[in-house]
């Protein structure tokens, strides 16, 4: 906690170790031209120390990985949050996966699984694929949420699949899914304001956009860097729509707290923010 403050970081990326952390860093900023030094590994022992350090009470494991080994991360993902109560799991899916996507969702639910992690643009799938229609609706019947990757990546835009114009049409449909739109939909202020006040089931995390870590904010275009931004977009669409989050390894936590705790919002608008609207998204429900 920091005060009176239950801090939960919405967006973080866990790996097995520290070589396959190195590994997929290494890639994943080669593919999209990320020149900045990662502020940490993602190891479980990395982020469960970052948090002791800097009064984080809950991560939320946004893992995703390639089709191959897709089950098996989800499943590796579970288990660390079965031994580490702290960390919410997120599971992914693809469309190329080889398995009754209803069938796995009820396992992964029944296993701890709190919502969906899905980077259209980064796994190379187009979200609105018909053989993902079985899991949206099952998501859709027990309320049960998808956090898309929503824009580019440090700059780079591979293909349209996490363009807002591609996910709205989900969210249109499935109207009892709360979707979260990472990096606040790609940084793009009308969009965050039309999207709020047309849908009452989506929502927006912090990550990158409103970054307090220096290397990202001299380098991503999307970024905030005026805080009357972010406090004009809040007191407009609301605190109840916004989830913190850092986007670690490649964002930083610790920064990111430091520019939310300095912003002239109020104490009420901070909590709701930085850690009771992802307790009520990704605690405190339950599925059957």
């Amino acid at each position: 906690m920091i005060g009176s403050f239950t801090i939960v970081d919405g967006h973080v990326h866990t790996f097995s170790s520290k070589e396959v952390s190195l590994k997929v860093l290494q890639s994943f900023n080669k593919i999209y031209n990320i020149e900045f030094e990662n502020p940490g590994t993602g190891t479980i022992d990395d982020v469960l120390s970052k948090m002791e350090s800097e009064g984080i009470d809950y991560t939320v494991m946004a893992n995703f990985a390639s089709t191959k080994i897709l089950h098996a991360n989800n499943k590796w993902t579970l288990e660390e949050s079965r031994k580490h109560p702290n960390l919410i799991p997120l599971v992914s899916f693809h469309p190329d996966m080889e398995a009754s996507f209803t069938g796995l969702l009820h396992e992964y639910i029944s296993e701890g699984a709190k919502g969906i992690k899905l980077h259209p643009m980064a796994q190379g799938f187009d979200p609105k694929d018909k053989r993902l229609e079985g899991v949206y609706e099952h998501c859709n019947d027990i309320a049960f949420p998808i956090v898309f990757h929503c824009g580019r990546v440090a700059n780079a835009r591979l293909n349209s699949f996490s363009d807002v114009e591609t996910l709205e049409p989900l969210i249109a449909r499935y109207e009892n899914i709360p979707f979260v739109l990472t990096h606040m939909a790609d940084g793009n202020v009308d969009d965050v304001l039309r999207l709020a006040q047309y849908y009452k089931n989506v929502y927006f995390d912090t990550s990158i956009v409103i970054s307090g870590y220096p290397p990202i904010r001299e380098t991503n275009e999307p970024s905030w860097l005026d805080d009357s931004i972010p406090i004009g977009v809040i007191n407009e669409i609301g605190a109840e729509r916004l989830i913190f989050g850092s986007d670690y390894p490649w964002g930083s936590p610790a920064w990111d707290l430091k520019r939310f705790m300095a912003m002239k919002l109020d104490d009420d608008q901070k909590k709701i923010i930085l850690g009771e609207n992802a307790v009520k998204l990704f605690l405190n429900r339950t599925y059957n």
